[in-house]
């Protein structure tokens, strides 16, 4: 038996329609009225930041859980030190929710399964939460704040390295579809590089969630995936050396399917996933461009659909 069915019920639902607590920070219309001097857009502005950090921390709290070196114990006795800090400022800026589910993941744990489940699915819930945030926060204000045009190149030269390992006989077809775009691409699943984080993603497919757009590393798209993999990933590659399609998986920053569609500037590591095919890999600049102005200004929805071919 999983843990929470109730917020699993919620986490189904929040994958095909926006969190009630989203749309009332966004719309200014939280009971409580957060924000010093009666205006919104700080308490909308910490909700978003915070909540993503949040469910970062949860996640290696997930992966700690799963660690045999340490106690049960441990592990809980870390959470409730680090988790008050975000849970009653969420829950009092628009998350009552996930305050509530907080204090019940505290509560003692019979054995290591029951207290890894509780983390899976409430950090699955949280990256939901996050998913929403992220795609409704007004990254236009960016607008304002741009390099001058005369200064030095962001990027550096784009000079994508090829990995050293990989088996043709152990990749597995899937495709990417984003509607309403009416585009899709096939790519390929490096099962030998990453083998359980392989296995993991396959065994959700086919699944259908939000597209977003990077706002900071550049030319790469994002989709938290509905599941939370705490597979070991030994082949990881720089963000800034990846080639054009290359699909990587964020289990760090919130169980991520990412396309790479262009040149980014981070020198972060992440793991290896795949590769959009050569011969459709020139379909990814429009999708990109698309998501782009659907992450940053329009807030139209643009779906991404992953299934096995």
């Amino acid at each position: 038996m999983s843990a929470f069915p109730e917020l699993r019920e919620l986490i189904a639902s929040f994958i095909s329609k926006e969190p009630p607590e989203i749309h009332e920070i966004r719309t200014g219309t939280l009971p409580e009225l957060p924000g010093s001097y009666g205006q919104y857009f700080t308490a909308w502005d910490f909700s978003n930041s915070i909540v993503r950090d949040y469910s970062m921390n949860l996640y290696q709290l997930t992966r700690m859980a799963t660690d045999e070196s340490l106690s049960v114990e441990n592990v809980l006795t870390v959470f409730r030190t680090l988790d008050p800090i975000y849970s009653t400022f969420l829950g009092y800026n628009g998350f009552p929710t996930l305050a509530e589910y907080a204090d019940q993941v505290g509560q003692p744990a019979d054995n290591r399964g029951e207290l890894v489940d509780r983390l899976a699915t409430f950090t699955e819930y949280a990256n939901r939460l996050t998913a929403w945030s992220h795609h409704y926060f007004p990254w236009d204000l960016g607008e304002h704040y741009r390099y001058p045009a005369n200064g030095p190149a962001v990027l550096p030269e784009y000079t994508p390295a090829p990995l050293s390992v990989e088996d043709p006989l152990q990749r597995i077809p899937v495709r990417l579809t984003w509607q309403p775009l009416g585009v899709e691409v096939d790519a390929e699943l490096y099962c030998d590089l990453n083998q359980q984080l392989c296995m993991d993603v396959l065994k959700s497919l086919p699944f259908t969630v939000l597209q977003d757009h990077a706002v900071v590393s550049g030319e790469s798209m994002y989709a938290w995936a509905p599941l939370v993999s705490v597979a070991p990933t030994p082949v990881r590659e720089r963000i800034c050396d990846a080639p054009v399609g290359r699909l990587r998986f964020s289990q760090a920053t919130g169980n991520k399917v990412i396309v790479q569609y262009g040149p980014t500037s981070e020198t972060l590591s992440s793991p290896v996933l795949g590769k959009v095919i050569d011969s459709h890999t020139d379909r990814l600049a429009e999708v990109g461009k698309a998501v782009w102005e659907s992450t940053f200004r329009s807030k139209e929805l643009i779906w991404l659909t992953v299934e096995r071919l």
